[in-house]
């Protein structure tokens, strides 16, 4: 009898978790959707129609609490230590892998522990670009005439020093054993200018920060740092069509929720805001502002986050980065 109870005991707890009032009644008031950015961006866009949907679909109120700063650390570090019932979610970057591989000390959490991945909520392509003037206009024509002039040119990389596309580029320089300077630019505006001005031969960034461009010619896009093609660019190649197999970088917002957030909740915010991902007008919405939306599960999403923070300590240590 004893080995009886002791065999139920376990299903049983979990069904009297799963059952617990608090689980069962929610959402029962606002829920707070923390974004690490300031409003008016793609990203914040996104976090925005995917809130609204998600108050429709839950009947209770949710809010944008936009907390830019630190590229993005001030607000994961607000989720990471808000109550972990279910009532915030933070939407985060795939820069916080590369904070968590190059620069651990700029973070006061863990980001193992305090945050639990939801879903993916866009991919974020990126763009290796040149004005219509260069000397070259393809990616192999690009690393040709680098090699030919070792440490003279430059190439600018947005959003600063120790981004996605700084690790890329420093990425790029170790395997295929280019000698070029990065220029950090504070964002897409001050880049594209600087290559617009011929100030850089060549730029990193977000194809949201150029894709105007792009289309109207102004700038040619070499490749595309992603393993498809972008949606609605398919001609622009990819990092591996282009010739240079194993660079392309895996860019996301997606969402999290504090450490420890009952699994049910968690399970019911994966179910929802995927579903909200997959409406046609929130596609729309999303290819709009330069981005693809973008779904998998916590348990993807926490092997992608870190195989990520695997890469960037990688590449940070063989070339000699430090950040700190």
């Amino acid at each position: 009898m004893k080995r009886l109870l002791l065999a139920l005991a376990a299903p049983l707890a979990a069904i009297a978790a799963f059952a617990s009032p608090a689980v069962a009644k929610y959402p029962e008031r606002a829920i707070s959707i923390i974004v690490p950015l300031p409003p008016g961006g793609p990203a914040d866009t996104v976090a925005r129609v995917v809130g609204q949907k998600l108050q429709e679909r839950l009947g209770q109120p949710v809010t944008i609490d936009n907390r830019p700063g630190a590229l993005g650390l001030i607000g994961a570090e607000i989720g990471a230590h808000a109550k972990p019932d279910g009532y915030t979610i933070v939407m985060v970057s795939s820069g916080l892998a590369i904070q968590a591989a190059t620069q651990p000390k700029t973070i006061h959490f863990d980001v193992h522990k305090d945050l639990d991945p939801v879903t993916y909520a866009v991919k974020v392509p990126m763009v290796v670009a040149t004005g219509p003037n260069a000397p070259f206009k393809t990616m192999k024509e690009f690393v040709e005439y680098a090699k030919s002039r070792p440490g003279q040119l430059s190439v600018g990389v947005s959003p600063g020093l120790g981004g996605t596309a700084h690790l890329t580029l420093e990425r790029m320089k170790l395997g295929v054993g280019l000698d070029v300077v990065a220029v950090p630019y504070k964002g897409s505006a001050p880049a594209i200018q600087a290559l617009l001005s011929g100030e850089v031969p060549a730029v990193i960034d977000t194809l949201a920060g150029m894709s105007g461009l792009v289309d109207d010619g102004k700038i040619r896009a070499m490749a595309m740092l992603t393993e498809q093609p972008a949606i609605n660019h398919e001609k622009i190649p990819t990092i591996a069509a282009a010739g240079f197999p194993g660079y392309a970088a895996d860019t996301w917002n997606g969402f999290m929720v504090p450490g420890g957030t009952p699994q049910e909740i968690v399970v019911l915010l994966h179910k929802e805001i995927v579903a909200i991902l997959a409406l046609p007008d929130v596609k729309e919405k999303i290819l709009s502002v330069g981005l693809e939306p973008a779904t998998n599960t916590p348990a993807e999403f926490k092997q992608s986050f870190d195989a990520a923070i695997a890469t960037w300590s990688k590449v940070a240590t063989d070339a000699k980065l430090s950040f700190d």
